[in-house]
């Protein structure tokens, strides 16, 4: 009974049009109920790339969350999370991982812990760590049963999250600015730009602080770059970028990128950070809607003003196809209709700054 109770709970507020931080926040405080746990780091992912791009954490050590960020996750987790969230394996115990995970964790006074995969239309939308210092005496096969039975609801609460996120989103003036960031061979920042540092304040991540206030997303992806630039033939890597979400609900394009060799024979990481601008989102909320593939290409041609019969022609289906996919886009994003489909993407992507 307290179980079920717990579960109507946590649901209720998945579809209380909560921003993604206060439904992470909420969301644990009520799970407490029914799972123990000492810890917990609550992290969103970027669908695209898996990478993780904003923590919730609370009683989380930094130095944990440092060596998470920089080197366990990207090399030894995000392969894993990926693939056995779109295996449908969304719930798995601590130490099944990763050894060299499940190691520092127990170096940090962690025993025993569950992960939670958050995914939903293939994609990872957030990934929660359970820790506690000791197995205890409680029923973990009951307590995995409740994450699982919430998995759904918690996926699709991330989702709607991110939508409340970006429809809270305010463009201004200072859009326009790009921070810059300059990190050492180590991994440390050792420069930053002054229009840095509002960004990387919205970006702080929430209950875990490190060294400079650097969020643990711009590290995951600083250490991302150097890694593939070890295991290249030639020491070089392409930039990487990573869409991350601020406390705003402003979304922010991050790109890393290897500088020029120094004098002392090493590498700098150069992160260039700024705001994304509403052209930028359109094409990401198509994707937070959970439209599929083709939905998204029966929407770029409306958006391009071309009628039924041409789209048909164009994508090689039929025009009842055709309608049928865009029934089932505007019946996903509450629209009636192209035009006010048209109009739904357009407002949820340009409507604060049209509203500043």
């Amino acid at each position: 009974m307290a179980d079920e109770a717990v579960f109507r709970s946590v649901k209720r507020a998945c579809y209380a049009g909560l921003d993604s931080v206060t439904l992470r926040t909420e969301v644990a405080e009520r799970l407490r109920r029914a799972v123990a746990f000492d810890a917990h780091a609550f992290g969103t992912a970027d669908p695209d790339t898996g990478l993780l791009n904003h923590l919730v954490a609370d009683r989380i050590p930094a130095p944990l969350a440092i060596e998470y960020a920089d080197e366990l996750y990207p090399l030894h987790s995000a392969a894993f999370t990926i693939d056995s969230a779109r295996m449908g394996r969304p719930v798995f115990r601590a130490g099944s991982e990763s050894p060299a995970i499940a190691a520092v964790e127990r170096a940090n006074g962690f025993h025993f812990g569950i992960d939670v995969l958050l995914a939903a239309d293939h994609r990872l939308w957030g990934k929660w760590c359970l820790l506690r210092e000791s197995r205890g005496s409680s029923d973990v096969a009951r307590e995995v049963a409740l994450l699982r039975k919430l998995i759904p609801h918690l996926s699709r609460g991330l989702q709607q999250a991110t939508l409340v996120d970006a429809a809270l989103e305010r463009e201004s003036n200072a859009a326009a600015a790009t921070g810059v960031l300059l990190f050492d061979a180590r991994g440390r920042s050792i420069v930053r730009s002054p229009c840095a540092t509002p960004m990387l304040d919205d970006l702080a991540d929430v209950g875990v602080a490190c060294d400079g206030g650097i969020p643990l997303s711009i590290l995951m992806l600083a250490s991302r770059l150097r890694d593939l630039a070890k295991r290249s033939s030639d020491g070089i890597a392409d930039t990487t970028a990573l869409r991350a979400r601020g406390r705003s609900g402003r979304w922010y394009l991050v790109q890393a990128s290897l500088a020029e060799t120094h004098a002392d024979a090493v590498a700098r990481t150069v992160v260039v950070l700024r705001p994304m601008m509403p052209r930028e989102m359109a094409p990401m909320l198509t994707t937070l809607y959970g439209l599929s593939p083709r939905e998204r290409d029966v929407i770029a041609g409306v958006v391009r003003g071309d009628t039924t019969k041409e789209i048909a022609a164009r994508l090689g289906l039929s025009p009842h196809t055709v309608k049928h996919h865009l029934d089932r886009a505007c019946e996903k994003t509450g629209a009636r209709g192209r035009r006010a489909l048209i109009a739904r993407l357009f407002r949820d992507a340009y409507r604060p700054t049209l509203m500043t």
